[in-house]
């Protein structure tokens, strides 16, 4: 972009007439507008031909922003007009409609994927209900929508989103009955001895963050939404509580940890286990104190965490050895990011200051690891590693939501127009899944673990984090137009 109170022309002119003032502040004021107008423009010519439309971006409207000579009343009468252009461009009915419209496939896709049914692991056999699968068998749920799990607590928060944003109250609906069948049926399956993947483990055992977590926190969500779902749900969501504040593992200054996989581990994805589910409970049911322990979580998991050499965050602590594990993996980095912005939504005013602080410090360190693409790598600071989908994902939609709210510069929009772009371009299926999405990663002791972790189109770990992204987004946009 060029700056305009340092074109030799322009500047001439300017300084003659005696408002260089102006320009100075015309260019603080409009340059990271512009920027955006730039990276708006770039993504219309490339989706011109994917998304079936004509779309013709004017080239000479992007001339003019080249500010080459321009008669002296340009200075004084250019502000409208950018901001005319600027306004013109970004709300381009073809490429908002093709946001929305994607947004739908993707979460159509889920609500056509569920069916409720389970495979014989042995014999292949499928049963339609828990009531036909014979004593002793071992089964899996047939559809990866079934399960109860923290990745689709996230996506039946971002349903929910969906429903509010879009009017559709079927996506509502959906989340209802999903959690509802979870809740009518866990009880009916046995444990396995050692590795427990029964179907509905998590819920039945109960016994880390990231088994109630998230889960309950769409529970939250729900509740406030349709009331009459109190009754049935406010066990689970009590329970979720008490084990935060009396089991779940800590260290002595009372940062949340795990038992395993060695004592007193701290991994960087618990923050995003624990606060969606604390800063939920916390401003629903006016509990102060867990507003405030999810708060010094934050503090606590940067002091713990943060490598001021990378500007980014290691996945785990060892607290037996006292030293940082892992690699600067990038969802890990995303959860932390997605938690912090999640309990701001909700959090006192008095208490914002110390967790905003470090939402920022850490945007800035992520946001200097932005691929070319407008992605973000498994691993965040090594080039060799793959342009993995999940954490593009939570990084579009935290920085998008962070200007929304105005915690950071508009500057960093242009961060999340670009990531964004990226993503659609690169990494979402015709059919509206997201690619390249890391498996489910425990803390590696070596970084070749993170290099080989297997991606998947279309895991569940990125599909709500795609809606959230795709729904900011708009928000985004919707803002940058007024």
């Amino acid at each position: 972009m060029t700056d305009v109170s340092r074109h030799v022309n322009f500047r001439r002119v300017a300084w003659e007439n005696g408002f260089m003032d102006q320009i100075y502040a015309f260019n603080r004021e409009y340059r990271p507008g512009v920027d955006v107008l730039r990276s708006r423009v770039a993504g219309l010519k490339r989706w011109n031909k994917s998304m079936n439309v004509s779309i013709n971006p004017c080239p000479r409207i992007i001339r003019f922003f080249a500010f080459g000579n321009r008669p002296k009343s340009f200075a004084m009468n250019m502000k409208p007009l950018l901001i005319f252009c600027l306004a013109v461009l970004i709300s381009w009915t073809g490429y908002a409609a093709g946001d929305e419209t994607l947004l739908r496939r993707v979460a159509d896709k889920v609500l056509a994927d569920y069916r409720i049914a389970y495979t014989d692991r042995a014999s292949g056999r499928t049963y339609a209900s828990v009531d036909e699968i014979p004593a002793g068998a071992r089964v899996r749920i047939a559809s990866k929508y079934m399960d109860w799990h923290y990745s689709l607590g996230v996506l039946n928060m971002a349903l929910l989103k969906m429903a509010d944003r879009f009017g559709e109250e079927r996506y509502a609906d959906f989340v209802e009955q999903q959690i509802d069948y979870a809740l009518s049926v866990y009880d009916r399956f046995g444990v396995e001895e050692g590795e427990d993947h029964e179907p509905y483990h998590f819920l039945r055992k109960f016994n880390e963050l990231d088994h109630c977590g998230a889960e309950c926190a769409a529970m939250i969500e729900l509740m406030a939404r349709r009331p009459e779902k109190t009754a049935a749900y406010m066990p689970f969501v009590t329970r979720a509580a008490e084990h935060i504040r009396r089991v779940q593992a800590r260290f002595p200054d009372g940062t949340l940890v795990r038992t395993w996989p060695y004592r007193h581990t701290l991994w960087a994805d618990d923050l995003y286990m624990g606060l969606s589910f604390m800063s939920r409970y916390g401003s629903r049911f006016d509990d102060r104190e867990m507003l405030r322990d999810a708060a010094r979580q934050v503090e606590r998991f940067h002091h713990y965490l943060w490598d001021p050499v990378t500007e980014l965050l290691w996945h785990g602590y060892y607290g037996d050895l006292n030293r940082t594990a892992g690699a600067h993996w990038g969802r890990c980095n995303g959860w932390v990011m997605l938690a912090t912005c999640q309990l701001l939504d909700l959090l006192p005013a008095e208490l914002c200051r110390p967790v905003l602080d470090l939402l920022e410090r850490q945007i800035a360190g992520v946001a200097k690891r932005q691929a070319a693409s407008g992605l973000w790598r498994q691993v965040l600071d090594r080039e060799d590693s793959y342009e993995e989908g999940s954490c593009s994902a939570i990084f579009v939609y935290c920085v998008a939501h962070a200007v929304c709210e105005g915690w950071i510069d508009s500057r960093y929009a242009t961060v999340a127009l670009r990531g964004w772009e990226g993503l659609r371009r690169e990494k979402i299926t015709p059919e509206g899944e997201l690619r390249d999405v890391c498996v489910g990663t425990g803390i590696g002791t070596d970084l070749p673990f993170y290099y080989n972790r297997p991606k998947v189109d279309g895991e569940t770990h990125g599909t709500g984090l795609l809606l959230e992204a795709g729904m900011e987004i708009l928000r985004l946009n919707d803002k940058l137009q007024k």
